[in-house]
């Protein structure tokens, strides 16, 4: 008569194989509880087994798959159009110190260069639930082209790292509010003259508010200016 206790077994294990190793021991027992177990569980054990193995398979072939191949793009967006850019200044003084300040709140980059604003432009920095890391950071890369963002597969030109973070400066749409991922994106009609003009280890500062402190001569433009396409 088939003994209905699963227990018996692993007591009644002979005595060598309580003698060997844990992991032996254990198949050993294994071995001889799957003797006793009902058919039913059996086949349910076998499920779960079967569900594992599938999820596994499935990780490595979303691992194998290959990224979708990035956009390439001709046009941004850019709801502002209201850009500032002093050529002259920019090419008297090719050799004189200069820093990038993004101003959060006004959702604004500004190129000093020689204690006086050579650039002023609309920015779009990090959307709700996302975030611009402030500070002061060192440009640490450049990527004229090729530069690929892995959330959205689109190419970004003219990128710019800030330090050892993984948030740039690039080309990108400027809707008119803050809508990035956490990088400073900035018009097609301005980040390549930005890019051009500043080179690594330049300093940008990414503050909340900015009081245009330590310019040679005060620079502000009315809000009503800014958004009339001046």
């Amino acid at each position: 008569m088939r003994n209905k206790d699963p227990l018996i077994p692993v007591l009644a294990a002979p005595a060598f194989a309580r003698n060997l190793g844990p992991s032996v021991f254990l198949i050993v027992v294994g071995l001889l509880f799957s003797q006793f177990v009902p058919t039913a569980e059996a086949g349910l054990f076998e499920r779960i087994r079967a569900q594992h193995q599938a999820r596994i398979e499935a990780r490595k072939k979303q691992a194998e798959k290959p990224p979708p191949r990035p956009v390439y793009r001709s046009s941004y967006r850019d709801a502002h159009g209201d850009a500032f850019i002093n050529h002259a200044l920019l090419e008297v003084e090719r050799e004189s110190d200069r820093k990038l300040i993004v101003d959060i709140g006004r959702q604004r980059a500004f190129l000093v260069v020689n204690d006086l604003i050579a650039i002023d432009t609309a920015v779009s920095t990090a959307r709700r639930g996302k975030y611009t890391p402030r500070g002061s950071f060192q440009i640490t890369e450049k990527v004229k082209s090729g530069k690929v963002s892995t959330i959205y597969h689109v190419y970004m030109p003219n990128w710019m790292r800030l330090g050892h973070t993984t948030v740039g400066m690039h080309t990108g749409d400027l809707p008119g509010y803050p809508a990035s991922a956490g990088c400073i994106r900035l018009p097609q009609s301005v980040a390549n003259i930005i890019y051009e003009n500043v080179s690594r280890g330049v300093m940008v500062e990414v503050v909340d508010g900015w009081d245009e402190s330590g310019l040679a001569i005060p620079y502000s433009r009315p809000a009503a200016e800014l958004f009339s396409g001046v």
